[in-house]
């Protein structure tokens, strides 16, 4: 699980320079996601509240302080795995899959309240997580509530001009990377389950991640051996 301790600019900083060495020179320096902070607080007054759309691991490990949350839903976004990731939870021969919000559809997930307070502590961190390499565009998208308020969140969505952006890739072959894609933060795999579990713990019903579970179960060789013709294999 990630820490707070592991997203304050300086752990981040090594994490750059360390992908940088690699050739991943597009991971954002500490100046480029400030610039990045700037321009999105644009779009906020300062003192009030604001709050913050999750639809992938910020459901099931925020690692921010907030003063609320409620499920929620997002139109004109869905979740898409739509970018590689050569690091964290893959590596460049068998890289792994991250979720972004890709245009088309809907998404539900949960919506985040922080405090003006929380926004000034917060938002730096979150920063750091989300913007590390620079697939991500923050944007401000009308969020309707489960208990029906109506605000404006602030989430991540994918830029399709990055290089890591592989959107409309079959299922089969991202199903294939999700199934056997590890790296120094775990499987893609658990990346998966998680999202998919915390989901249904919302009762949220996403079928392109529930596909994506079975698929990748089937990969894994987790089933029992199918029945036929109703009855099990071995048995009269």
């Amino acid at each position: 699980m990630l820490k707070r301790e592991e997203l304050t600019a300086e752990h981040i900083d090594q994490i750059v320079a360390d992908a940088r060495k690699l050739g991943y020179d597009f991971f954002l320096t500490r100046e480029q996601r400030q610039a990045s902070l700037e321009q999105a607080l644009k779009s906020y007054r300062p003192g009030d509240e604001a709050w913050v759309f999750a639809y992938g691991s910020l459901m099931w490990n925020p690692a921010i302080e907030f003063a609320e949350q409620q499920p929620c839903r997002v139109a004109g976004w869905r979740r898409s795995f739509c970018f590689w990731l050569p690091m964290g939870r893959g590596t460049p021969e068998l890289p792994g899959l991250m979720l972004a919000l890709e245009r088309g559809g809907d998404c539900e997930g949960i919506a985040y309240r922080l405090t003006a307070e929380q926004v000034s502590s917060e938002f730096p961190l979150l920063w750091n997580r989300e913007m590390l390499a620079g697939i991500y565009q923050p944007d401000w998208v009308p969020t309707v509530l489960r208990d029906g308020r109506e605000v404006s969140s602030v989430t991540f969505v994918v830029d399709p001009a990055h290089c890591q952006y592989c959107g409309d890739l079959p299922m089969e072959r991202a199903a294939h990377h999700i199934a056997f894609a590890e790296g120094r933060r775990g499987a893609c795999r658990d990346y998966l389950a998680n999202t998919a579990a915390h989901a249904r713990a919302l009762g949220i019903h996403d079928p392109y991640i529930e596909d994506l579970v079975e698929r990748v179960k089937a990969l894994r060789g987790e089933y029992p051996i199918p029945p036929v013709n109703g009855e099990a294999l071995g048995q009269a």
